[in-house]
């Protein structure tokens, strides 16, 4: 018995117009979905930033209540440092992460004012003769103290991002913090200065760096820079805690 002949061309394959056509409809969903798988990644990782950097913000807070004292700053080599402090050299020996979702380490600086061997007027928070007896009264003149040039602080100002007269001033006024911690979480185009230390004049964080001040993390801006085509993603992770914060949970 014969076999049936087959059909010509149907059955052979696509065409070049239906793989065309194809191809087409996968680059449109590719150009699509990309990107909003991408986004959706990032914004996971930020939300395990989040859930890192406040767990390591409760136990410095843990630490504070049991001793009196916040973990000293100290750079690479160990020593005590005004700023840049190395995360594990400062933080080691807490039972904590001390890298972000992405494993950089995340950033800690804290109010390390000079001891002056006054207990009436003594404000530091990390000095080995800081403890439970005397933390409260050094959080009183801590709170009192004007903010120094070169102290750990956050912006009081509020910037106007429409108007780019106001970026010279609107951190004119810093009030003095307890300690920070940051996340940085991924550098994308027009980021270069939330890492970096940046002038009054420059919008956006002015990170850990010469002058250890901070912008409050509620006035995160995300959107176009006026005056320019720079494009503003800004996910870094911010923990501020304030001297108040610290001063509510006396006495000890």
């Amino acid at each position: 018995m014969s076999q049936p002949l087959s059909r010509p061309g149907r059955e052979q394959g696509l065409t070049m117009l239906e793989l065309a056509f194809v191809m087409l409809v996968v680059g449109i969903l590719a150009s699509t979905l990309v990107p909003m798988l991408s986004d959706t990644h990032h914004k996971s990782m930020a939300e395990e930033d989040r859930r890192i950097v406040k767990n390591l913000k409760e136990v410095l807070i843990g630490q504070f209540l049991a001793t009196g004292r916040l973990p000293e700053c100290k750079n690479a080599a160990g020593v005590a440092s005004s700023g840049n402090c190395d995360i594990v050299r400062s933080l080691e020996g807490l039972p904590v992460r001390l890298q972000d979702s992405r494993n950089q380490p995340i950033k800690y600086d804290v109010w390390n004012v000079p001891d002056t061997g006054d207990p009436a007027i003594d404000s530091s928070l990390t000095s080995p003769a800081a403890n439970k007896t005397n933390i409260c009264t050094r959080l009183d003149n801590a709170i009192a103290a004007p903010y120094a040039p070169g102290q750990l602080a956050q912006c009081a100002g509020v910037p106007d991002y429409d108007d780019n007269t106001t970026w010279a001033s609107y951190c004119g006024t810093p009030q003095n913090v307890a300690f920070v911690l940051v996340a940085t979480g991924v550098n994308r185009d027009g980021q270069a200065n939330e890492i970096a230390a940046s002038t009054p004049a420059r919008p956006g964080n002015r990170n850990i760096g010469n002058d250890r001040v901070f912008e409050r993390p509620e006035r995160r801006h995300v959107g176009i820079l006026p005056g320019s085509n720079t494009t503003v993603n800004y996910d870094d992770i911010v923990e501020v805690v304030t001297l108040q914060e610290l001063k509510a949970r006396c006495p000890l």
